[in-house]
């Protein structure tokens, strides 16, 4: 379950974005009253998608959607007075969807619901990127074992390459394990 935070100062905009939110989709949210409280809790959760109803009491705004915007991979959405707009334009270049009060409910979920589309398929490469990693770091580790048996052993390629995985059959266990044992074996 998407999780979604909410930070506002004032309790009226903080229950009409939840309310909005919720109609939007099925979301955990969780919602603060300041930039501080916002500070705090992303370092113990993280969050699909984040949003922020201007003014807050302790923050112009501007500091607080760039140290999400550096801190954290959440998309951000920025609520302001549509007087300060275009102060904002930096902020929106970098990547943070500002939008105009008042808000057109309609329009405010259907973002909401582009938002967390757009983040579950950032998800689902950023965990294609991490297995796709994984077996690159598998395969360099594999080949320092290779080379390391040809080093040590005088093997040829193809003799460490099936020598490994001989191991790895006969022992039940990995390439990558029996790679680990060769290194612990022969390297310092």
């Amino acid at each position: 379950m998407e999780k979604i935070l909410i930070v506002s100062s004032s309790r009226k905009s903080k229950q009409i974005l939840i309310d909005m939110v919720k109609e939007s989709g099925n979301y955990q949210v969780l919602d603060v009253d300041s930039a501080l409280q916002c500070r705090e809790i992303i370092k113990k959760f993280n969050f699909d998608l984040i949003i922020i109803s201007l003014p807050l009491k302790d923050d112009g705004g501007e500091n607080l959607s760039d140290f999400l915007n550096k801190n954290t991979d959440s998309a951000i959405i920025l609520i302001v007075k549509n007087d300060i707009t275009k102060k904002l334009r930096r902020v929106e270049e970098s990547g943070i969807y500002v939008l105009e009060k008042p808000l057109n409910k309609l329009m405010f979920i259907k973002i909401i619901q582009s938002h967390i589309i757009h983040r579950r398929r950032y998800n689902f490469l950023m965990e294609e990127n991490k297995k796709l990693k994984n077996k690159i770091r598998d395969i360099k580790l594999i080949d320092r074992a290779k080379l390391t048996l040809i080093q040590y052993l005088n093997m040829s390629e193809e003799e460490s390459h099936r020598y490994i995985e001989k191991q790895a059959m006969d022992r039940r266990i990995t390439k990558v394990e029996v790679a680990k044992n060769i290194l612990k074996i022969y390297e310092f």
